[in-house]
């Protein structure tokens, strides 16, 4: 969400399942509010451990 006064409009939103991302650095694409791709992107580093319960 961007910071402004008077409304807090939605600036970009992205949803990905953790367990389908591969280790090492990705790009994950940001979209819009009406759900359309945008320019925007976020660079994340992917590190997976696997526990024993």
């Amino acid at each position: 969400m961007d910071d402004e006064r008077l409304s807090d409009d939605l600036a970009a939103w992205a949803c990905y399942r953790l367990d389908r991302l591969q280790p090492g650095l990705r790009i994950l694409h940001l979209y819009d509010s009406n759900g359309v791709i945008t320019k925007g992107g976020l660079l994340v580093r992917i590190g997976k451990t696997v526990s024993r319960a």
